[in-house]
């Protein structure tokens, strides 16, 4: 139950953010969605953005459903039949010109484009993340380059992503006879891709702390009375100089930082001090 509701409100979430601000702005956002948004336009309107949008997906399910596997097809299309009808359902905020009313356009014309490439990025990368964390996929592209990565398996899944968002910028500056409109259509699919990693990994970012030191039980105890966190010590050897030294490992949240440094400098001023960001801690003794 909680998948299927992360799932519809990530596909609410899309679809408000194609039909306030994205299809309103013209603003391609990448993947197949931003292609059916081109048509879209050259039609004028003729079919709706997330009619096109599973269109074009047809394809796509065929070729990856005997080489990507059947769950994550069906994952994949249930997924995108969903993105899709909450894109067209939702044009009802075209209908009565909500984004008239806050003053996003004028009669339909967008008043500031750069805004629009902004907020348009931000929440429809709030809805894919929803939509991917709850186990689904938007299908498009993501199926296209893991298809294509078989073929071309020196690249990586990012860099067949990346040369595909080049592409329909590409498209974008071609069919609006401005490169700048494909100049805000990168900061979408920019904001878009950053939002998607927030949203699906959770808020919950923490840190991996590396300390090397000769305090290892002061510090330990100290982390583990002051901070409630656990800590973890290895042995190591230091090979420039031979010598032994302890290594304490520990998860920290991000808040917890700063106590933690001043931990360090209480007994060990010249610990050596490795941080790692971390997006997801996962075991028995964690409540990260």
């Amino acid at each position: 139950m909680k998948k299927i509701l992360l799932l519809l409100l990530g596909a609410i979430i899309a679809g408000i953010s194609f039909n306030l601000i994205l299809i309103p702005g013209d603003i391609a956002p990448g993947g197949v969605s931003g292609i059916a948004v081109i048509i879209n336009m050259l039609t004028k309107g003729l079919i709706p953005v997330g009619t096109l949008t599973a269109i074009l997906n047809i394809p796509l399910f065929i070729a990856g459903y005997k080489v990507l596997g059947k769950s994550f097809i069906f994952r994949s299309f249930v997924g995108t039949i969903l993105f899709s009808i909450m894109i067209d359902v939702l044009s009802v905020i075209n209908w009565i010109g909500i984004s008239d009313k806050i003053g996003l356009t004028t009669d339909g014309v967008v008043n500031d484009f750069i805004l629009s490439s902004i907020w348009g990025g931000v929440l429809y990368g709030m809805g894919l993340g929803l939509i991917f964390r709850a186990g689904f996929t938007t299908g498009g592209t993501d199926i296209a380059a893991r298809l294509l990565q078989r073929k071309f398996s020196w690249l990586s899944l990012g860099q067949l992503l990346l040369a595909m968002d080049i592409l329909i910028l590409t498209l974008v500056a071609i069919t609006y006879e401005k490169p700048v409109f494909a100049l805000y259509a990168g900061i979408t699919i920019f904001l878009t891709s950053k939002l998607i990693d927030v949203v699906e990994a959770g808020l919950h970012y923490a840190k991996e702390v590396y300390v090397m030191t000769n305090k290892a039980e002061d510090i330990a105890k100290d982390v583990m009375t002051e901070l409630d966190r656990g800590t973890t010590k290895m042995a190591g050897t230091g090979m420039y100089t031979g010598a032994h030294i302890d290594i304490l490992i520990c998860v920290i949240y991000n808040r917890q930082l700063t106590a933690l440094r001043r931990i360090i400098d209480r007994h060990d001023p010249d610990a050596f001090i490795i941080i790692k960001d971390v997006r997801e801690v996962e075991g028995l003794y964690s409540d990260l």
